[in-house]
């Protein structure tokens, strides 16, 4: 009785044993765990400082260029040195790379509305525009009517409060400037694939502003006049690269804009122009395995170039 006592005391004892070690294991595993994660997450937020101090100083390049370029000439076209991509380059560690984006390049969709009236001249700018996405240019009425303050439709496709409020989800127009292009996707006649189609030819910017048409693409370029082609878009961006427009007048002139020349005399300086205000400053960052992209809304005034918005990603 007594042998099998003392086993049956060793045999706990044994497993009390192996119940320790295996805790402590346990343990120890658990806090190195935790010390990994805390490196990681350590690591984590120094490369993000580290990257936001990068992209910041990527603006503030852009600043700089823009302010310089500004002085050189009384237009901006593609070939000046804002418009070149900063190439990336090895800062501490981390590659750094940018580019410039003239807004003005863009259609204004806040041109469509100005002390709340509608102005037909852009309007029509508009109405083209959407043509060349194909999209139903009828549709323009309705952004009006978002941002306008009345609660009359503009038009067979015009929307106000009375068509968004009997959606399932009800919501009310903006009656205000947009404050962002992708607003477009709450106004009644678009949606997600339409957004897709012309997100890349259309801004919400805070004030009027004229359409650089030393910047423009063909699309824009081809809304301004009803007898302005795509073909003959295509030739003035190829021809401009070398030869920037200086003022509207030689833009007017242009051999392949004879036909449209009529129409462009009615285009005001509200509607296009050789210089621009407002530009989007990419810069990006790659710390590491991790990148961070900073876009910055400039605008080059009297008082320099400030930022009035900025927006941060990881592409």
């Amino acid at each position: 009785m007594d042998g099998r006592h003392g086993s049956g005391e060793s045999g706990v004892a044994l497993i009390t044993a192996l119940l320790i070690v295996s805790l402590a294991t346990i343990a120890m595993v658990a806090m190195a765990t935790r010390q990994k994660m805390e490196l990681r997450y350590a690591s984590m937020l120094m490369g993000r400082d580290q990257g936001w101090n990068m992209v910041l100083g990527g603006e503030a390049w852009a600043r700089a260029v823009l302010r310089r370029s500004e002085k050189e000439n009384e237009w901006d076209s593609l070939d000046e040195p804002w418009a070149q991509k900063m190439a990336p380059m090895q800062v501490e560690g981390a590659t750094v790379s940018g580019w410039n984006e003239d807004l003005q390049s863009r259609f204004n969709l806040n041109n469509l509305v100005v002390d709340g009236k509608r102005d037909n001249i852009a309007m029509a700018m508009f109405e083209r525009l959407l043509e060349r996405r194909d999209l139903d240019p009828l549709v323009a009425a309705a952004v009006a009517d978002w941002m306008d303050a009345d609660n009359e439709t503009g038009g067979p496709r015009g929307a106000e409060n009375d068509i968004y409020g009997r959606l399932k989800y009800p919501y009310s127009a903006a009656n205000q400037p947009m404050q962002s292009a992708s607003e477009l996707m709450l106004v009644q006649g678009f949606n997600a694939k339409a957004w897709e189609k012309l997100k890349s030819f259309v801004v919400a910017l805070p004030v009027r502003t004229p359409i650089n048409v030393n910047t423009a693409p063909p699309e824009i370029l081809s809304s301004l006049a009803a007898n302005i082609t795509m073909a003959d878009a295509d030739q003035v961006v190829r021809t401009r690269f070398m030869n920037p427009f200086k003022n509207v007048n030689d833009f007017r002139n242009h051999p392949n804009l004879v036909q449209a020349k009529v129409d462009l005399q009615k285009l005001t300086e509200f509607h296009i122009g050789v210089r621009s205000s407002f530009f989007m400053v990419n810069a990006q960052a790659e710390v590491g395995r991790g990148r961070m992209l900073l876009r910055s809304l400039l605008r080059r005034g009297p008082d320099g170039v400030v930022v009035l918005r900025r927006t941060m990603g990881w592409p």
